[in-house]
């Protein structure tokens, strides 16, 4: 079969479109013919070797599929060949035209949702959901400060985020991302490439300042957005596009009574009830169309690098999708 290979870390261009052995399912395991497969930040890091958890190469990258069951491993009792499902990669595996998922890590996928928004839902729309709820404890009539708003998270976040009752003000680097948060129901939305930004974010909410915060850019941006805090506010960090962490100090959260939380969804996602509750609620909302994951482009399998590449600029909006 056809797989993406890195046979060191680095960057794009260590991805390699190469022909591998067909993977076989051990106990507890499926293999998984794909019909998409999901690019996330993570993979990037991943390949780079920045990731506390980048596999060891060579590998295949990659954590998220859509496809259909070709094979299970024994003791496997709720998959069978024929399947269509949505599966999850612990941590690597998915860039492959086939995949081997842990069952644990695998859930049915209606007919009616399309292969590339099954694709983008396990890890994408678990980010959203669990930033939002689990974590971040939002309640109807807060107010959500959602940065990076135009990626596959943030496009995913701002729909919920409306979806559980919230005033949603969307934060991007660009006015066509701006608008694209718009589209998405965002009630405000603000270009943070322009200085003052705080200061509008704060207008739009009476000069109160926002209930949560869900960041994923880092740097100057995590910085800038300690500003749009309201006394008692939360925020939720759940990556850092820029390459750059968040720093706050302690009298940021001590003087306002303020939290911050991180969230590393896959450490989330091995909790098997609270993952599948999560899936059950996000495919519910895809398949009565209250929820539509923005896919940005999609790229031929062999063209992963330059998704990477893409990805990496901060040119994109919404999920990117390999087609094998």
């Amino acid at each position: 079969m056809h797989a993406i290979l890195c046979r060191e870390h680095g960057g794009p261009d260590v991805m390699q479109y190469t022909e591998i052995d067909q993977p076989r399912p051990a106990a507890g395991e499926v293999v998984i013919e794909s019909e998409a497969i999901g690019v996330n930040y993570v993979d990037t890091m991943r390949r780079s070797g920045r990731h506390p958890s980048a596999p060891k190469p060579p590998f295949t990258p990659g954590i998220e599929v859509c496809g259909r069951v070709v094979a299970v491993g024994d003791d496997v009792t709720k998959f069978q060949p024929g399947d269509r499902v949505i599966g999850r990669c612990v941590s690597h595996g998915a860039y492959a035209e086939f995949v081997c998922v842990e069952e644990r890590f695998t859930v049915a996928c209606p007919e009616a949702i399309d292969s590339e928004q099954g694709a983008a839902l396990f890890v994408t729309g678990q980010t959203a959901l669990h930033a939002l709820q689990t974590i971040g404890q939002v309640q109807p009539k807060e107010t959500v400060l959602i940065t990076a708003a135009a990626g596959g998270v943030g496009t995913c976040a701002v729909q919920i985020a409306k979806l559980l009752g919230a005033q949603v003000i969307a934060a991007a680097g660009s006015n066509e991302k701006c608008q694209l948060a718009r589209d998405n129901g965002a009630d405000a939305a603000i270009n943070y490439s322009r200085s003052g930004w705080p200061e509008q974010v704060r207008d739009a909410t009476a000069g109160r300042g926002v209930d949560l915060i869900i960041e994923s850019v880092g740097g100057e941006i995590a910085a800038a957005s300690i500003a749009c805090w309201a006394p008692g506010g939360r925020m939720v960090i759940f990556g850092k596009a820029s390459g750059q962490a968040a720093t706050i100090s302690g009298d940021d959260l001590l003087f306002g009574n303020r939290t911050v939380h991180g969230l590393a969804v896959g450490a989330v996602i091995e909790n098997e009830p609270v993952m599948r509750h999560a899936m059950d609620q996000l495919t519910a909302w895809l398949n009565e169309g209250q929820l539509h994951l923005h896919i940005g482009q999609t790229y031929p399998l062999q063209h992963a690098p330059e998704a990477h590449r893409d990805l990496e600029a901060r040119h994109t909006t919404g999920k990117l999708v390999l087609k094998p």
